[in-house]
């Protein structure tokens, strides 16, 4: 075993749980083996070294990060025809070389940028970003210091996105639970209504509306700050839940609490609140979204 400086990556499949759902286990598991194969194809033409797969990601490492970011650029890129989007985290740090895989805190903190990336992204920590040419760079957008779950201090990152819109183009499958629904639709179920403008939503439980700039949002807003993808609200087990997935942030006031902004983070919401994507909600060209959560 030695130790090495690299840069890892880690590829992983987007909403693969409800693929298999929607496909069946057989055909959804043919699908998700091919893309595999084409991410492993992908990284071996870089000059990757492929180091294991653990469920629907694979995890790699190169020593070059210019050849890792051109890499990842053509992992998450969607190709034609596919149904599976991919998304990923991108870490320069040293890792532990065994006989069975690549072991650190360097491989931990990849991990947690991959979760932290929208379908057709890749999160990028600062320590990869320092070390590329001034054309590559200019591919990143910055999306600051985030706060990382088991990581003790903020990881300042970037966003790099697919050429052909990888936030677009998120697989949508049909279920019950999808919750957007038009302001004169009725039903018992529905516990969240949001509000903007003469506009109003409701979502029920199990249900979610996704907020940002992409025509395929539930909640469509055309500011050029707004991300394409820029939010998701959820409502589980009675509770609604905001997870921001914007590169910008989203700011939260919730009843008489102070407001809060959040970076790629998941919290819970109370009854009824605002929700300003990107700008401070007093901020004079914020144009917030007010929610409020009904309760049978």
């Amino acid at each position: 075993m030695e130790t090495k400086l690299v840069t890892t990556i880690i590829a992983d499949i987007s909403d693969s749980t409800p693929f298999y759902e929607a496909m069946g286990d057989d055909q959804a598991q043919e699908l998700i083996q091919l893309e595999l194969g084409r991410l492993r194809d992908v990284l071996l033409g870089y000059g990757g070294v492929p180091v294991g797969q653990k469920g629907d990601d694979v995890l790699c490492y190169f020593y070059d990060p210019e050849a890792a970011i051109q890499s990842v650029l053509e992992m998450i890129q969607k190709p034609p025809g596919t149904l599976l989007s991919v998304h990923a985290g991108v870490h320069q740090g040293p890792v532990v070389v065994g006989d069975n895989g690549i072991f650190g805190e360097t491989v931990n903190l990849t991990a947690r940028l991959a979760a932290a990336a929208n379908p057709g992204e890749a999160c990028v920590s600062d320590s990869v970003a320092k070390d590329l040419s001034t054309e590559t760079k200019m591919l990143l957008t910055t999306i600051g210091s985030l706060r990382l779950k088991g990581v003790s201090e903020p990881v300042k990152a970037y966003s790099v996105v697919a050429s052909n819109g990888g936030l677009n183009t998120v697989m949508h499958v049909p279920t019950q639970t999808a919750g957007s629904y038009s302001e004169g639709h009725h039903s018992e179920n529905f516990a969240l209504i949001l509000y903007y403008d003469d506009r109003m939503w409701r979502c029920r439980e199990g249900g979610e509306l996704k907020i940002g700039r992409s025509g395929q949002c539930d909640v469509i807003l055309p500011q050029p700050w707004v991300s394409r993808l820029h939010a998701v609200l959820s409502m589980k087990a009675g509770k609604l839940m905001l997870a921001d997935r914007s590169s910008s942030g989203t700011y939260v006031q919730v009843e008489n609490a102070r407001e809060v902004q959040l970076k790629r983070e998941s919290v819970m919401l109370a009854d009824s609140g605002l929700i300003s994507p990107a700008l401070p909600i007093l901020h004079t060209d914020a144009r917030p979204l007010e929610f409020e959560v009904v309760r049978r």
